[in-house]
C-alpha cells in the first residue's frame, strides 16, 4: 500500500470515528489531570480518618468501631479494608482503585450523555467532567464520593437502556437493579440518587413491562436489607452538623458559591458555558419540542437532591456539602449542553478545545488546584518535626500539632520516627490548662500546627520569634522561637491600634469601654485577614467577669458577635492577666467585594459595673492571612 493510500484511508477512518478519536484524548487528558503528582501527594485528614480505621483484627470490630461511628454506609470501608490487606497502606496502593474509577467515568458520562441526546453532549459533558476540579479531586482521595458516582452513572446507564431503547431484557434488569443497590452502600446520597431515579422510571416505564422494572427495584431493595440496621444506628447518631458537629447550617449563599465552584471561580470558564448554552438554545430553538421532557428530568434530578440537602441542613441537621452533589451533578452537565446538535463542525471543535482550556488554565494556574492538594498539613507537620528534632534535638524542641493520634501513628509508621506531641483532638485543652501547659515547656523552640488562633497568640507571648511558616490547606504549620536569631521571619502587621487605659474611675465604672471601631477597608479590602485583639489587665477580684468583645457589622447590621470572659482566664491576682479574641474574616465572608461594606467594633463590657479589674492596656491587630486554607472549596481571590 503506497503512502498516499494510507494517508486517505486514516483519512476516512478519522472522518468516521472522530468522536471515538475526540472521547480517547478527553479521557487521556483527563487520566493525566487525575495522575499528575499523584505519586507523592499526601492524605487529607479525611483519608487518614479511613486509614485509621483499616487495622481492626476482625469483620465485626470493622463494622463496630469503624463504620458505625462514622455515618457513611459501609461498602467503601470494608472494600478498603480488604483491599489493604492485599496491597499494603501507602498513598498510592490505597487510592488506585478510586484514581481507576475516576478516569473510567469520563468515557463511562460521554456514554450515557450520548444515549440520553447525541455523541457532541456527550464529547463537552465528558470534557467538562475531565477538567473539572470538582470531578479530578474525587477521583484522587479515599472517599465514597467517585465509586458513587460511577455506580450512579452505572446505574443511569441500564435504567436508560430499559427506558429510552426499551430494552427490557433481564441482563439491564438485574444489572440497573445490582447498581442501584451499590449506590445504596455506598454514600446516603447516591442512594437518594437511586431512589429518585427509580421512582422517575416508575412514571416513564410501558405498562407492559413494569413489572420487570418493580423486580429490579425489589432486589436493589433485596440486596441493601443486610444493611438496613446499621443504615437504622447511624441515623440514631446524627449528621456531621448540629451542637456537636463540624458542619454548620447552609444560608442562601450556598446557591451562588456552588456554581461559582462547579465554573472554577472563573469568569472565562463561566462565559464561554453561558455562550454555548445560550448560542445552542437560539441555534436549535427546534430542538426544544423533542428534548424537554428529558431536559425537565434532567433539571428536576439535579434540583431535587439540592433542595433536599439544603432544606434538611436547615431545619434538621446540616448534612449539605459541595460533594454529597457529586452523584446528581451529572445531569446539570446534561442540561447545559443538551442543545448542542448532533452535526460535527469545526465550531464545535473549536468550543470543546476552548471550553477544556480554559479549564484546565483555571484548574493550574487561578485555582493551585495541585500546589494545594500537595500543601496537605498532617504529613507536612510531621516531616517538619522530625527535621527539627534533628537540627535542635528533643530537649530544645516542643511540638504542637492538633491531629488525632492515628494520623500521627501513621506518620510515625511511614518514617520509623517518634514525636512527643503535646496536644492531640483526643484530649482538647481549655484555655488555662493551655497556659499551664505552655507555661512548664522548658525548649527553645516550638513547632505548632492547627491550634486555635488563640492559642497561637498565647504562644507569641513566650514565644516571639518566628522563623518558619507553611501555608497549608485547612492550616499553617509554625516554628516559634524564644529568642531571636538570624533566621527571624518579619511578620510586618496589616494595621495597629493601641489603646492605653489612663486610670480607673473610683466613683464611677463605665459599663462599656470603646476600644476601636473602624470600617473593614482602613486594614485590608481582602477577607483574607485575621483581625487579633488583645487586653491586658490585672484581676483585683477573682469574682470580677469583664467580657472583651470584637463584633462585625455588614451593611450595618451586626452578622458576628464574639466574646471572651476574664473569669475563663485568671491566672491569679499577682500576674498581668491578658485576654484574646481572634477572628479570620475568610469565615465570615466568601467574597472579598463584601469587605467594603463591614464595620468593625472592639469594645470591654462590664455588665455587673464592678472595680475587680484593672485595665492597662488594649490592641487590635491585622495580619494577612492564609488564601489557602479554604482554597480547594472557595475562591482564592
Amino acid at each position: 500500500m503506497s503512502l498516499t493510500a494510507f494517508l486517505n484511508r486514516l483519512r476516512i477512518y478519522s472522518q468516521r470515528n472522530s468522536s471515538l478519536l475526540l472521547m480517547c484524548g478527553i479521557t487521556l487528558l483527563g487520566a493525566m489531570a487525575r495522575l499528575y503528582g499523584i505519586t507523592d501527594m499526601p492524605f487529607t485528614d479525611d483519608e487518614l480518618s479511613v486509614e485509621a480505621r483499616l487495622h481492626y483484627t476482625s469483620f465485626a470490630q470493622l463494622i463496630q468501631e469503624g463504620v458505625l461511628c462514622e455515618g457513611h454506609p459501609a461498602g467503601v470501608q470494608i472494600f478498603i479494608w480488604y483491599w489493604s490487606k492485599l496491597v499494603g497502606y501507602s498513598e498510592l496502593a490505597l487510592r488506585l482503585p478510586f484514581l481507576l474509577l475516576g478516569i473510567v467515568c469520563i468515557p463511562l458520562v460521554y456514554k450515557v450523555a450520548a444515549k440520553w441526546f447525541n455523541e457532541n453532549v456527550g464529547l463537552f459533558v465528558a470534557a467538562y467532567f475531565a477538567s473539572s476540579q470538582y470531578i479530578i479531586f474525587h477521583s484522587v482521595v479515599i472517599r465514597p464520593y467517585i465509586p458513587g458516582l460511577f455506580f450512579a452513572l452505572c446505574m443511569l446507564w441500564y435504567w436508560s437502556k430499559i427506558i429510552y431503547d426499551l430494552d427490557y431484557s433481564w441482563k439491564n434488569i438485574l444489572l440497573m437493579g445490582i447498581f442501584a443497590a451499590l449506590c445504596a452502600y455506598t454514600h446516603q446520597f447516591s442512594m437518594l440518587f437511586a431512589f429518585l431515579l427509580g421512582i422517575t422510571g416508575l412514571l416513564l416505564v410501558e405498562k407492559k413491562y413494569a413489572w420487570k422494572y418493580v423486580a429490579a427495584c425489589f432486589l436493589a431493595v433485596f440486596l441493601y436489607l443486610p444493611h438496613l440496621t446499621i443504615l437504622l444506628k447511624q441515623i440514631q447518631m446524627g449528621g456531621v452538623g448540629g451542637p456537636d458537629g463540624w458542619l454548620g447550617k447552609p444560608t442562601p449563599e450556598f446557591f451562588i458559591l456552588y456554581p461559582k465552584y462547579l465554573f472554577h471561580f472563573s469568569r472565562y470558564v463561566y462565559l464561554t458555558i453561558v455562550f454555548i448554552v445560550v448560542f445552542y438554545a437560539i441555534k436549535n430553538k427546534s430542538r426544544w419540542k423533542s428534548l424537554w421532557k428529558k431536559q425537565l428530568i434532567a433539571l428536576l434530578l439535579f434540583l431535587i437532591p439540592l433542595l433536599i440537602a439544603y432544606f434538611y441542613s436547615v431545619y434538621v441537621n446540616p448534612v449539605l456539602q459541595f460533594n454529597v452533589l457529586i452523584f446528581s451533578f451529572p445531569f446539570l452537565a446534561f442540561l447545559l449542553f443538551s442543545m448542542i446538535d448532533e452535526r460535527k463542525d469545526a465550531l464545535k471543535g473549536i468550543l470543546l478545545f476552548v471550553l477544556m482550556g480554559l479549564m484546565f488554565y483555571s484548574l493550574i494556574y487561578q485555582r493551585k488546584h495541585y500546589q494545594i492538594m500537595h500543601q496537605q498539613w498532617f504529613e507536612l507537620a510531621t516531616k517538619k518535626a522530625i527535621d527539627c528534632k534533628k537540627i535542635y534535638g528533643d530537649d530544645k524542641l516542643a511540638v504542637m500539632l492538633r491531629m488525632e493520634k492515628p494520623f500521627l501513628h501513621y506518620y510515625e509508621r511511614k518514617y520509623n520516627e517518634t514525636i512527643n506531641n503535646l496536644v492531640c483532638v483526643e484530649n482538647p485543652l481549655s484555655t488555662k490548662e493551655f497556659y499551664t501547659l505552655l507555661e512548664n515547656i522548658r525548649a527553645d523552640y516550638l513547632l505548632a500546627a492547627a491550634l486555635s488562633n488563640e492559642q497561637l497568640l498565647m504562644i507569641k507571648e513566650k514565644y516571639p520569634y518566628l522563623l518558619f511558616v507553611e501555608k497549608c490547606f485547612t492550616t499553617e504549620i509554625y516554628l516559634f522561637s524564644s529568642y531571636p536569631s538570624s533566621d527571624t521571619i518579619s511578620y510586618t502587621p496589616l494595621y495597629v491600634s493601641e489603646f492605653h487605659f489612663d486610670s480607673v474611675t473610683t466613683d464611677k465604672v463605665e459599663e462599656y469601654i470603646i476600644i476601636d471601631e473602624f470600617p473593614f477597608l482602613k486594614i485590608n479590602d481582602s477577607r483574607f485577614t485575621m483581625l487579633a485583639v488583645a487586653f491586658e489587665y490585672r484581676n483585683l477580684d477573682s469574682n470580677t467577669n469583664v467580657h472583651l468583645i470584637l463584633e462585625t457589622f455588614y451593611k450595618n447590621k451586626s452578622v458576628d458577635w464574639r466574646s471572651v470572659e476574664s473569669k475563663h482566664f485568671y491566672r491569679n491576682s499577682s500576674e498581668k492577666q491578658i485576654l484574646y479574641v481572634p477572628l479570620r474574616y475568610e469565615l465570615l465572608f466568601k467574597n472579598s467585594r463584601k469587605m467594603k461594606d463591614v464595620y468593625v467594633k472592639v469594645y470591654l463590657w462590664n455588665p455587673d459595673k464592678t472595680k475587680g479589674v484593672l485595665p492597662l492596656h488594649a490592641s487590635v491587630t491585622a495580619y494577612k492571612d492564609n488564601e489557602w486554607i479554604y482554597g480547594l472549596v472557595e475562591s482564592l481571590h
